[in-house]
């Protein structure tokens, strides 16, 4: 991602910070990656009535453009998957929760994160294992 202008982007907006993309500052690293994939999205924005429609949309434009899958496969998901993660954590919402986490673990072993995808799998079985009402 260093070579695609992304880290360009966050410094011209969020000057005084220089590791954002380390994941250092969450809190000023969920606006500025809501706000560049917001942009990215502007021009769909119309089009599109549902999140559904959205991502067939940017589904079936990936299929002709491999500068369009990059975006959506480095950006635009991950920020969608972290969005979900961010609202399950502020609603408590357990189901959304999951399914958020359960997104994120292929990003984990691509990234090479071992250890947030060994423990993030045992996370995700165990949980399933927990009855309903607690």
């Amino acid at each position: 991602m260093t070579t695609s202008g992304l880290e360009d982007i966050l410094k011209a907006f969020f000057g005084g910070v220089i590791r954002m993309l380390t994941g250092k500052n969450f809190p000023q690293n969920v606006r500025a990656l809501r706000m560049v994939a917001k942009e990215v999205l502007r021009k769909e924005s119309p089009n599109v009535k549902t999140f559904d429609d959205l991502m067939l949309s940017l589904e079936s434009k990936a299929k002709n453009s491999r500068t369009t899958r990059f975006w959506l496969d480095c950006l635009i998901k991950p920020v969608f998957i972290m969005m979900l993660f961010v609202r399950a954590e502020r609603e408590a919402e357990w189901g959304l929760h999951l399914s958020a986490v359960a997104a994120m673990m292929p990003y984990f072993i691509a990234a090479w994160h071992i250890n947030y995808a060994r423990y993030g799998l045992h996370y995700l079985r165990s949980m399933e294992y927990l009855p309903a009402h607690v």
